[in-house]
């Protein structure tokens, strides 16, 4: 599917996934059953993107290791909301946390965060005209010096809440490892701003928004589960359906750039 044909089914599916979050059945069976289904089939998107992106590159080119990185780490992300979507969808019960697809989703974020770094050490050693060093690491040393800032008053709560040590770390984890990601994604960004006429703006854009989503979704994940709190449950479901239908959108632009 081309970039231009999912972007389509992207939108319909987000305006749907609107609906069903904040409309008048949010809290009905059949909610909770589309949204873990689009939830996984977004993923499964964003696998097949990366993986086709991966084949556009020759074998020995430093862009291709990224995306084969990039995919596996979403193909481990859907097996943990895979184990999700059966609580929800099979067993009809709200998934557990932590759950089996834990150890899923911390692979994924590990990879994430090695498939990012590793675009922008490719990106780095192209030879292209990217400026000095500081120039080009700078969009990373701004998101790190935020998270230096932010992560006290952030996560502080979250780690003097009363929790069984396992959610406390797990909770921890998920926003530190997604603001960890946005470092190398906003370097690429950059990248994406100056060449090929912002044609790459179309790949880097939705991935950063992308993984945006999906750290604010996260962060939210973490407060709602310290407090047991359900009432936001359909921002953050409509959030992670966000991230996981822009991330293939951003890929899907890449495997058509190289197929043009």
């Amino acid at each position: 599917m081309s970039a231009s044909r999912f972007g389509t089914l992207a939108a319909i599916v987000l305006a749907v996934g609107a609906a069903t979050c904040f409309g008048p059945y949010q809290e009905t069976r059949a909610a909770t059953v589309a949204i873990a289904l689009l939830k996984l089939a977004g993923l499964v998107f964003a696998v097949l993107g990366s993986s086709r992106a991966a084949r556009g590159f020759g074998r020995t080119e430093p862009q291709r290791r990224p995306w084969v990185v990039l995919a596996v780490a979403l193909a481990s992300t859907a097996a943990g909301q895979a184990v999700l979507a059966y609580h929800q969808v099979v067993l009809d019960v709200r998934a557990p946390f932590p759950s089996l697809g834990d150890p899923f989703f911390v692979v994924g974020a590990l990879l994430f965060v090695w498939a990012m770094t590793s675009f922008a050490l490719a990106a780095a050693r192209s030879g292209l005209p990217l400026g000095t060093p500081l120039q080009f690491w700078g969009p990373a040393l701004v998101v790190l010096l935020l998270l230096v800032l932010t992560a006290y008053p952030v996560l502080k709560p979250i780690i003097d809440a009363p929790a069984a040590p396992l959610p406390r770390v797990l909770n921890v984890f998920y926003p530190a490892a997604s603001f960890v990601t946005l470092a190398p994604l906003a370097v690429m960004q950059r990248v994406g701003l100056r060449f090929r006429g912002g044609s790459l703006l179309r790949v880097w854009l939705p991935l950063t928004v992308g993984f945006a989503a999906v750290l604010v979704s996260d962060v939210m994940f973490a407060y709602l589960t310290t407090l047991s709190m359900t009432a936001l449950d359909p921002a953050l479901d409509f959030l992670y359906l966000l991230g996981y239908w822009l991330i293939p959108a951003g890929a899907l632009s890449q495997a058509d750039l190289l197929e043009a």
